[in-house]
């Protein structure tokens, strides 16, 4: 059986720390060295980047002024050699069996897509926006079980998807990932779960979750729009998860079924953060409204 040839594809910002260890573990992986490159798609970042993935082999350095990690993507997918395509973000670690887990599920589950496993680590303070983060979000496994879609933070397939149903959509700051993978598994492609292709990924802090939020509430509108809705959907939407509180007995069951037993004070604390996020990502849907509608009335 022929090894097949991997581009490993990571799109950063600025990063430069977490660039550096993501690069130091892909460079030390267990599949041959010979049968994959790294791909290093700097998205306009201020920090001088390719003088770290130039102390790296297996990488290379390309440069994508139009902002956006669809972009970047998009862009590396344009100069990579492989059969397979393996995504990864700059800010996550992989283990060093991550490549070929991800390409041994890909053959034995003759399979088009592979997700893999998104494990989060935290900060010794372990604060609420952290627990909440990990317990909502890269939610890999539940994702493609029931929603038929995963995430680029950890996304195997082949060059051959791209080929039928196109690149990512390079005009969104988020959310792109859950639409590209839509698409494919739409088209009949299959996606399955690999937990053994497995990275590590930092819970985010507070500020960190709700400018992400903000981020997926902009990415969002795209989505909701091609699923059919209305504006005023949309808006009616985006103002509940502003004024109405999240229901406090769900919030304890989410943190119950993933395992987290908590105090009532950090449950409260997490509850209130889930609102906060609710919150911002209704702000970034509106936001990205009203910049569509103005430029239609221009």
């Amino acid at each position: 059986m022929t090894t097949p040839f991997v581009s490993v594809i990571i799109p950063v910002y600025n990063d430069s720390e977490r660039l550096h260890k993501c690069l130091e573990s892909l460079e030390h992986q267990t599949y041959p060295q010979a049968y994959y490159e790294v791909i290093v798609v700097d998205n306009n970042s201020t920090e001088d980047l390719k003088s770290i993935v130039s102390q790296f082999k297996q990488a290379q350095y390309e440069f994508e002024s139009a902002p956006g990690s669809y972009a970047a993507r998009n862009k590396g997918i344009n100069h990579a050699k492989g059969e397979i395509f393996a995504f990864i973000d700059s800010d996550c670690l992989p283990q060093d069996y991550w490549i070929a887990e991800g390409v041994n599920s890909l053959k034995t589950n003759s399979a088009d897509l592979v997700g893999g496993q998104v494990t989060f680590t935290f900060s010794p303070a372990k604060g609420p926006a952290e627990l909440y983060d990990s317990v909502t979000n890269m939610q890999i496994k539940e994702n493609i079980e029931t929603r038929k879609i995963s995430k680029t933070a950890n996304l195997f397939t082949y060059k051959y998807v791209f080929d039928k149903i196109g690149l990512f959509p390079a005009h969104l700051k988020s959310g792109g990932d859950v639409l590209w993978t839509k698409k494919a598994t739409d088209a009949n492609f299959q996606l399955v779960y690999a937990p053994a292709a497995e990275v590590f990924h930092p819970a985010r802090n507070f500020w960190e979750l709700m400018q992400k939020q903000y981020r997926v509430g902009k990415g969002q509108l795209k989505i909701l729009q091609a699923e059919g809705q209305s504006t005023p959907a949309v808006v009616t939407g985006a103002l509940k998860g502003l004024l109405k509180p999240p229901s406090m007995k769900k919030i304890q069951e989410l943190t119950e079924r993933k395992g987290l037993g908590l105090e009532t004070t950090n449950l409260f604390s997490i509850w209130l953060v889930s609102w906060m996020c609710q919150a911002s990502k209704g702000l970034g849907r509106l936001s990205k409204l009203a910049a569509e509608s103005s430029l239609l009335n221009r």
